[in-house]
């Protein structure tokens, strides 16, 4: 493994350099919380509940919180960007011939990256978050045993989460190999992300039959379930659900990857030649 280990030190790099995303995300999401604070106060001042759909309205505030918070340190990978990129320029032909795995090189550099994104922004935000909330009464710790549990789970699950995230922009990297059109696929990738993940709005306010079949995509574990651990809001045994889930969906979606890989690299065109 030693061999990926430069791929890993690459995505550091390249998320360090490029300071002024963090800042712009810092901004953008202060927006961000002040537009979903003022926008739930007025669904709970009008509503006839306190709770509406399992959500107070502290809890709600604190899902979504916790929800950006992650989504920025995980759902963050240059995987469809790279691969696009050397079918543009052809450098696509080398990488086939390197003595390395094609698909191991984006995923070390995916977490390289992801790691530096969760020791700079994501962990200090997370224990400010913490503070701030639990002085406010919205979220509590439990005991010191069970939070320590909570954290563990939530790490393994966010690995988890972070891999399954690059495999989804991998394969998407891959159907670049039959068409042009990366910045649609990328497009379409965000919007089906984002809106079966949680992100938007909590997968519990999805109605009936829909609701299950979206708790049981693998678009849950990439941003709502992890959350659901780290907060609290899922038990023990749901917690231990979520993190062979996410498991189950890694092992099946590298699986559809390779098979995809094995067809797509035999046909694929540099764009110009």
């Amino acid at each position: 493994m030693k061999k990926y280990i430069p791929f890993f030190k690459a995505g550091m790099m390249e998320e360090l350099s490029y300071k002024a995303a963090i800042y712009s995300w810092v901004v953008t999401s202060i927006l961000q919380l002040a537009c979903v604070l003022f926008l739930w106060s007025a669904v709970y001042a009008n509503a006839e509940t306190s709770v509406i759909n399992g959500f107070t309205f502290e809890q709600m505030i604190v899902y979504f919180v916790f929800t950006n918070i992650f989504a920025f340190v995980c759902l963050e990978s240059s995987t469809l960007g790279m691969i696009d990129d050397e079918i543009k320029d052809g450098t696509i032909a080398i990488s086939f011939i390197k003595p390395i795995s094609y698909r191991i090189r984006f995923l070390a550099t995916a977490f390289g990256a992801n790691m530096t994104s969760a020791i700079i922004l994501g962990i200090p935000a997370y224990i400010v978050a913490f503070i701030i909330l639990s002085v406010m009464g919205y979220v509590t710790l439990g005991t010191p045993m069970t939070f320590l549990i909570r954290i563990l789970l939530f790490l393994i699950c966010t690995i988890l989460a972070i891999a399954l995230n690059d495999c989804i922009n991998y394969i998407c990297g891959i159907l670049c190999f039959y068409t042009t059109a990366a910045w649609g696929l990328n497009q379409t990738k965000n919007v089906v992300i984002n809106f079966f993940s949680g992100v938007f709005i909590p997968l519990t306010f999805f109605p009936g039959v829909l609701g299950n079949i979206c708790r049981l995509l693998p678009f849950a574990g990439l941003t709502q379930n992890p959350v659901y651990i780290l907060i609290g809001a899922a038990s023990m045994e749901q917690s231990l659900q979520f993190v062979v889930r996410n498991l189950i969906w890694w092992i099946v979606f590298e699986i559809v990857a390779k098979l995809l890989f094995q067809h797509a690299s035999k046909r694929v065109t540099v764009q110009g030649g």
